[in-house]
């Protein structure tokens, strides 16, 4: 990869980090069940480059397979979800601390180079989705072009 394509999304990962740090400050208090009807919660991500592959490693505790919906295109993996949590607790009890949150979440993830999408592998293990994408094998060959 050239060094310019890695400033550029050095800077990208690097802009998208202020803004999520702007929007958790500014976000609305949860209601009771989390989050303010409509709005999303972010499960954190980690993305690796292992040479001929990303491991993109995303936090959803608490929901199952069923529950997801990952869609893979050349340049990005787009997560999407629900966390579903019962209520009924928190008619009966008075709240004292609630950081947990449920509802939906959409996570769209950009990649530096296009991967495979018949190759990608997904497994969701003790909360944690782990996706591998095989990076396409791009060939960079001379071909000559006739001037008319």
């Amino acid at each position: 990869m050239s060094k310019k394509k890695d400033e550029t999304f050095d800077m990208l990962f690097s802009m998208k980090n202020k803004m999520d740090r702007f929007f958790a400050i500014t976000e609305p208090e949860p209601t009771s069940c989390g989050l303010q009807p409509g709005l999303q919660w972010s499960p954190a991500v980690d993305l690796f480059d292992c040479g001929y592959e990303y491991r993109v490693m995303l936090e959803v505790p608490g929901i199952e397979k069923e529950q997801i919906e990952l869609s893979v295109y050349a340049d990005k993996v787009v997560i999407k979800g629900r966390r579903e949590e019962s209520c009924d607790v928190y008619a009966k009890a008075e709240v004292l601390c609630l950081e947990r949150v449920c509802g939906r979440f959409e996570r769209v993830i950009l990649l530096p180079d296009p991967v495979d999408a018949e190759l990608v592998k997904a497994e969701l293990k003790n909360g944690v989705l782990t996706i591998l994408l095989t990076k396409k094998i791009v060939e960079i060959g001379k071909k000559s072009i006739v001037i008319e």
